[in-house]
């Protein structure tokens, strides 16, 4: 028997929460063991969700006094789980995904038989938009193409109504690409870019952040899941560079499905459309400046 460990990032959305977690009741053993970090939400869910589980063995809660972001609220979860089980594989989830595949842990051993992936990114489905996520990318992006997206996005942080209908656009077109293949074909080779098929296994690329799969031979060997650390965004670039640099396999397996309820949490911490929009702006250009940086370095230290 072997053990699965699932980290479950919570902020404010108890309802997706609960939701999330007994979907995981559903498909897990009684020797895992799920673990829910409570990244400072302060409307005392945290504090409920203790209540709610406290006679449940299988699942531990921390609760941080303040919102860490994504990387670091997930890093200790990550860490704690290192320290205090043996898992060979841990789970780390958004609180708005849904695991409905009967066969998920079942599927996870399959195909760490065959691939011995550091990590591993499941078929990622957004229903609302009728979406695959995974894989994010083929290959990373270069400093002019970052470049040209930090001015975009500080472009964007003066006109958040512009960003605004350029969301809109992109689920629009997201939603037409999922249904006419065609469509994605053509965007991608006006665009010059590879296509990506979901329906495709893929080694070495960029896996969507809100389900990663984590064996135990990148466990044994890191402390850290994300590391740099930036509080939102660009978090899934950061650690495909650094599998890519230490030679961690990743792999995306179609094998493997979850549902993801995109962005639930975010849109519950604040109810204006506008501040959510100047929020998500900072964040893609202080993380994309980040990732700048550690591009340049890293550029200067093979040269």
């Amino acid at each position: 028997m072997f053990m699965i460990c699932y980290l479950v990032l919570h902020y404010k959305n108890l309802s997706d929460t609960k939701k999330c977690i007994q979907s995981i009741m559903n498909i897990s053993t009684s020797e895992d063991k799920i673990l829910i970090v409570d990244n400072g939400s302060g409307d005392h869910s945290g504090s409920e969700l203790k209540e709610i589980y406290k006679n449940n063995q299988k699942v531990s809660i921390l609760i941080l006094e303040q919102n860490l972001g994504f990387s670091k609220g997930n890093n200790i979860g990550y860490e704690f789980l290192r320290s205090n089980y043996d898992p060979d594989f841990i789970v780390v989830t958004n609180n708005d995904v849904v695991f409905h595949q009967e066969t998920f842990q079942k599927k996870i051993r399959e195909i760490y038989n065959k691939k011995h992936f550091y990590i591993l990114g499941p078929d990622v489905y957004i229903p609302r938009n009728d979406d695959h996520q995974n894989p994010l990318f083929k290959k990373g992006i270069s400093i002019p193409e970052l470049e040209k997206e930090i001015l975009e996005y500080e472009n964007y942080e003066k006109k958040p109504k512009t960003f605004k209908r350029r969301l809109f656009l992109h689920k629009l077109k997201r939603r037409i690409y999922s249904n006419f293949e065609f469509a994605r074909k053509l965007d991608s080779l006006v665009r010059n870019k590879d296509e990506i098929d979901y329906n495709l296994g893929y080694e070495n690329v960029g896996l969507q952040g809100s389900c990663l799969i984590i064996s135990a031979d990148y466990i044994t060997k890191e402390v850290k899941l994300f590391d740099p650390e930036p509080f939102l965004y660009c978090e899934e670039i950061f650690l495909y560079y650094k599998c890519l640099k230490k030679k961690y396999k990743t792999v995306y397996s179609p094998e493997i499905a979850i549902r993801h309820e995109e962005a639930a949490s975010f849109k519950k911490s604040n109810k204006n459309e506008l501040d959510r929009i100047r929020f998500m702006l900072k964040h893609h250009v202080l993380a994309r400046k980040m990732l700048l940086e550690y591009l340049q370095n890293d550029t200067k230290q093979s040269t």
